[in-house]
């Protein structure tokens, strides 16, 4: 009785992955609506864990702003990386590097929820 239900389990978990995933696809969709890269430099690459690493950027009127790296990214001091600013509020930025990171996990997430998906499907009809 618990194996039969097995593929269920199997098939309403994949397909949930599977449909949250492309919800946040459709959530992530490029850049936030008329923000701009900027060019920010490392200028503080944290300890690894509990003090992240510091991304310097300048504003279009030539203010140097701060913001804050994502813990144990392998940064050095110096390297360029693009920031992603709100014009309307040039201290609201954040890294292009943790939106394709946040694009490539959301494809893990869809991927692993459809291998779920046809593994209960193939299951199901096996136990058919």
């Amino acid at each position: 009785m618990g194996l039969s239900l097995l593929p269920i389990i199997l098939i309403v978990v994949g397909a949930w992955l599977a449909g949250w995933g492309l919800k946040r696809r459709r959530a992530l969709g490029g850049l936030p609506g008329g923000w701009r890269r900027v060019a920010g430099t490392v200028i503080d690459t944290g300890d690894g864990s509990a003090r992240p690493p510091r991304i310097e950027y300048r504003t279009p009127d030539g203010r140097r702003l701060r913001i804050e790296g994502p813990p144990a990214t392998p940064f050095s001091v110096g390297d360029e990386v693009a920031v992603l600013l709100d014009p309307a509020d040039p201290t609201r930025a954040r890294l292009d590097l943790t939106e394709r990171e946040a694009a490539r996990l959301v494809t893990l997430l869809i991927a692993t929820g459809g291998i779920v998906l046809v593994i209960g499907a193939v299951a199901a009809v096996a136990l058919l």
